[in-house]
């Protein structure tokens, strides 16, 4: 590389020439005084001495520009080196053309772009190296020879050994080169590779379509924008929202205010009653960024109507200045708020319903049971639950539940059901606790339904077989009093006689010892007749007597006090317990005395000296009644279980002197009363009677405490 001679270098020559032309003229003025031998040595000496100061100085010069050339040199290499370094590591592609579009130099991007080596390119015309791509870049380097403007190319579609096969695009940018003196030394290109963004750009405008279609082709609009410090920004929506308001996407974006916020009619739009929550829903995602909320209102359409929607909002997070970017989906949601509305009014109504027919089905005092064709229960209402000792046996069969009378002795009518499916009844008792049931069941086949049922209704018929029992046993007693009072009537009179006679007889006679056995006889005789006389005149008495309401305790007390005799006679203990709390019955008290009395007195009469015969009166509940229970337990030996059926029927006697009428009169005093008695054995020894009242409830006690009479 030759280098320029510096200015300084003339300059520096032409001074040294003006220093020797001084000095030469002042040596010459010095010497006009001297001689002419004198004054040419001292010119000659002038002149060498000035040669050597100027050769000396030319020396120096050159030896300071050769330095200067030195280094200018390796700074031009270091250019060099920089320059092949830069063009060498950039991802962008280089290449310089000569005029004749030779390629000078080829970066290695651009040697790997077109996907030869470096050496392949240099020397060779541009297209030669890659004949498609020289075709195309040919004319734009001519052009760019021809103009000092740069010339840039969008549109370069190239398919290179790089990527054989595949089409890429690059972007070029072309620009003519210069020399120091102006000419034109050739062409320099910049290539560099957008195929990936050329697709990214693609692919983005084919999703942005399908998303336009997608958006279009949706019931729903879309809306969204930026949310900072409670301002909505950059607002859009689909043009969609016409179709759910009636309002055009312009009339919210049109008009918008500064920094692309909606119209007011975006706000006015939501129902007035509905914006506060509205807008604070919406807020909320400023505070909880990249977070979704819904929520449900309503809209005013442009048509005044007012429709609800479904909004679903999401927002991004948190950006440089503190906002978020929402996106939030509508969705009309009206016809199924009114189909739910709709749903809840029916669901309501069947509820009601349901309701209404399950208080009228629990309300029915019969027990229901409906069970399935396989004798499995659906249904049962209050009073047929009493039965399974306070368990549900919903979904269970009727023959493996636990259940108490009449439900278990229901098995053989569901099984008769299920072969004749008609109708039919049984009468059923519970021996353990004397109820007797009549149980119906039907089979129910709808002819639109494929499930048939059964149906099982009980009906306790208890109280009416006492009555028909009482009825017929009131019609024997009272056919049977009639000719037991006539029969007592007609011995009555000649009793009255023979009791006259005999204490006539011993007035007159008594005091022949020989007649006082036969008079003892007949007197004894006599008693015992009146007895049984007044013991058939009560068993045929009639009933009627004064009933009132009251404690049946002070009747008890009443009637041990009027047993006490017989029981210090017979060396027997009377023990009462008898409850301070008994509830109130309906009692006729004169012959309910005579009830307690007969019995205290047969249990006194058969227990033996010593024992003791235990009293006791509590308010229990047996069936599903309350009762008033009185027990008298006596120290005797108890019952023949070949007695019992025979007990309480008239003139049946196992006690020397005994009418047999006691229990007869018993039993049909209690009947009076609605109550009952049983007889059994007591596990610990003796005899056990047990008197069941029916005890009145405290709003049907209107009478006043009954007053005990004895006669």
């Amino acid at each position: 590389m030759s280098t320029l001679p510096s200015t300084s270098t003339p300059l520096r020559i032409a001074s040294i020439a003006t220093a020797c032309a001084v000095l030469m003229g002042l040596v010459a003025a010095w010497s006009e005084s001297q001689s002419a031998g004198v004054r040419i040595a001292l010119l000659v000496a002038s002149a060498f001495g000035l040669a050597a100061v100027g050769a000396g100085a030319a020396l120096r010069e050159r030896a300071r520009s050769e330095r200067k050339r030195v280094r200018l040199h390796d700074n031009a290499d270091d250019a060099r080196a920089l320059r092949d370094a830069v063009m060498d590591i950039t991802p962008v592609g280089f290449a310089f053309y000569d005029r004749d579009l030779r390629y000078v130099h080829v970066n290695a991007a651009l040697a790997a772009m077109n996907g030869l080596p470096v050496e392949e390119h240099l020397g060779r015309h541009v297209s030669e190296v890659l004949p498609e791509l020289g075709t195309m870049l040919a004319p734009r380097l001519a052009l760019a020879l021809e103009s000092d403007v740069p010339l840039q190319d969008l549109g370069l579609q190239v398919e290179t050994p790089a990527a054989p096969g595949e089409a890429r695009f690059w972007f070029g940018s072309y620009s003519r080169v210069r020399g120091s003196g102006g000419a034109v030394l050739g062409v320099i290109a910049s290539l560099t590779e957008v195929t990936e963004r050329v697709r990214a750009e693609a692919s983005l405008q084919e999703h942005e379509g399908r998303l336009d279609v997608l958006a279009r082709s949706l019931p729903d609009y879309l809306w969204g924008g930026k949310l900072r410090d409670g301002v909505l920004r950059d607002f859009y929506c689909t043009p969609v929202v016409e179709r759910t308001t009636g309002y055009p996407a312009s009339a919210f974006t049109g008009g918008g205010g500064p920094e692309g916020t909606p119209s007011p009619l975006w706000a006015e739009m939501i129902h007035p009653e509905d914006r506060a929550r509205y807008r604070e829903c919406i807020e909320s995602l400023a505070l909880a960024p990249s977070t979704e909320v819904e929520i449900e209102h309503r809209i005013i359409c442009a048509d005044g109507r007012v429709r609800w929607v479904r909004s679903r909002a999401a927002a991004s997070g948190l950006d440089d200045r503190g906002g978020v970017h929402l996106g939030c989906v509508v969705t009309d949601v009206t016809d199924r708020r009114l189909a739910d509305e709709l749903r809840q009014r029916l669901n309501d109504s069947f509820r009601r319903s349901a309701t209404e027919w399950r208080r009228t089905f629990d309300a029915v005092s019969s027990p229901l049971l409906v069970l399935s064709a396989e004798g499995i229960i659906h249904r049962l209402n209050d009073a047929a639950r009493v039965f399974f000792q306070e368990m549900d046996p919903s979904g269970q069969r009727l023959s493996a539940t636990a259940g108490a009378p009449p439900w278990s002795s229901a098995g053989p009518l569901v099984e008769e059901l299920r072969a004749t499916h008609g109708r039919t009844r049984r009468e059923v008792h519970d021996a353990e606790s004397g109820r007797t049931w009549e149980v119906s069941a039907s089979w129910v086949d709808e002819k639109a339904s494929e499930d048939p049922r059964i149906i099982l209704v009980a009906s306790e018929v208890t109280r009416l077989l006492e009555l028909q029992a009482h009825v017929r046993r009131s019609e024997t007693m009272a056919a049977m009093g009639a000719i037991v009072a006539g029969v007592a009537h007609e011995v009555r009179n000649p009793l009255f006689s023979i009791s006259a006679v005999v204490d006539a007889v011993e007035a007159t006679s008594g005091a022949q010892p020989e007649l006082k056995p036969y008079l003892d006889v007949l007197r004894g005789e006599v008693r015992r007749l009146t007895h049984l006389t007044q013991e058939l005149f009560e068993y045929g008495r009639p009933t009627r007597g004064e009933w009132t309401d009251g404690a049946v305790g002070s009747v008890v007390f009443e009637a041990l006090s009027a047993c006490t005799l017989t029981s210090d006679k017979a060396a027997v203990t009377l023990e009462r317990e008898v409850s301070d709390a008994l509830p109130p019955v309906r009692m006729d008290a004169r012959r309910l005395f005579h009830v307690f009395r007969n019995v205290v007195e047969n249990a006194v009469q058969h227990s033996p000296q010593g024992t003791t015969v235990h009293v006791t009166a509590e308010a229990v509940e047996e069936a599903g009644r309350p009762w008033v229970r009185c027990t008298v337990h006596d120290g005797g030996p108890g019952f023949k279980s070949e007695d019992l059926p025979h007990v309480f029927e008239p003139f049946f006697s196992k006690r020397r002197g005994g009418t047999g009428l006691g229990l007869s009169i018993v039993q049909r005093i209690l009947e009076e009363h609605q109550g009952r008695i049983r007889l059994s054995n007591h596990p610990q020894g003796g005899a056990e009677v047990t008197i069941l009242l029916p005890a009145l409830s405290p709003a049907v006690h209107t009478g006043p405490t009954p007053q005990s009479q004895v006669s």
